[in-house]
């Protein structure tokens, strides 16, 4: 279940690119976290993912901004979403925990959240600015 990098993922930009590839490494930590079932490495791997998903998704929305990407707003809503899903599963973490299910459940979000997003969403980025 883990995400592998390939051109498909590559929308053409490089310093989101090279985001996208620490993105997805992340997302694999976190896949191999749960096969493990390592609590702590799954909440360093979340608490990585709330700063970092912070700081990439404002990357790509000034390089939307300055280039007056059309598709703007609803890109921006898919990344707030992004970003309160993973807030709500730390604190899940942090207020009681989660089962083996919801990790599951988590993961299997986490992996195709990024891959489909990165493949449609942002590689409309990619095609429009370039």
């Amino acid at each position: 279940m883990r995400v592998e990098w390939t051109d498909e993922l590559s929308i053409g930009i490089g310093i989101i690119d090279d985001q996208h590839m620490k993105l997805v490494e992340r997302v694999n930590a976190f896949v191999d976290a749960v096969e493990c079932r390592d609590d702590r490495k799954i909440e360093e791997t979340v608490n990585y993912l709330i700063g970092y998903t912070i700081q990439h998704f404002g990357a790509e929305e000034l390089i939307m901004l300055r280039n007056g990407y059309d598709d703007f707003k609803k890109h921006r809503e898919e990344h707030n979403w992004f970003i309160k899903m993973v807030y709500d599963v730390n604190k899940e973490l942090l207020d009681k925990g989660l089962s083996q299910e919801r990790l599951d459940q988590v993961r299997e979000l986490l992996v195709s959240w990024i891959v489909n997003h990165i493949k449609v969403s942002d590689k409309r980025i990619g095609e429009v600015i370039r």
